[in-house]
């Protein structure tokens, strides 16, 4: 039996492909590419290393302490969307 999806449906698979590509692309790509980088260089596989791991960790305590605080705008005045494509082009220019 086949069914038709849904036009809601179709958005979620696109948004799942989508973030699957972004956690490939960010967990496995990038730190490779940048260790590359580093090496080439002359920057030695330990500083590099490091490096990375200071660049993820800061980032990750700017997303831990922005997150609430942006879903707390987003939720208070109707603003999910223009605040979604306002970072989503971000995103694309950076």
């Amino acid at each position: 039996m086949k069914t038709k999806m849904s036009r809601l449906e179709k958005f979620w698979v696109l948004y799942d492909v989508g973030n699957s590509a972004f956690t490939l692309l960010m967990s496995t790509i990038i730190p490779i590419y940048y260790k590359n980088m580093a090496s080439a260089n002359g920057i030695s596989a330990s500083d590099s290393t490091a490096y990375l791991s200071y660049a993820i960790s800061i980032s990750t305590l700017i997303v831990a302490v922005l997150g609430p605080v942006l879903g707390a705008v987003a939720d208070n005045k109707n603003r999910k969307k223009p605040l979604f494509t306002f970072f989503m082009m971000m995103g694309v220019l950076g």
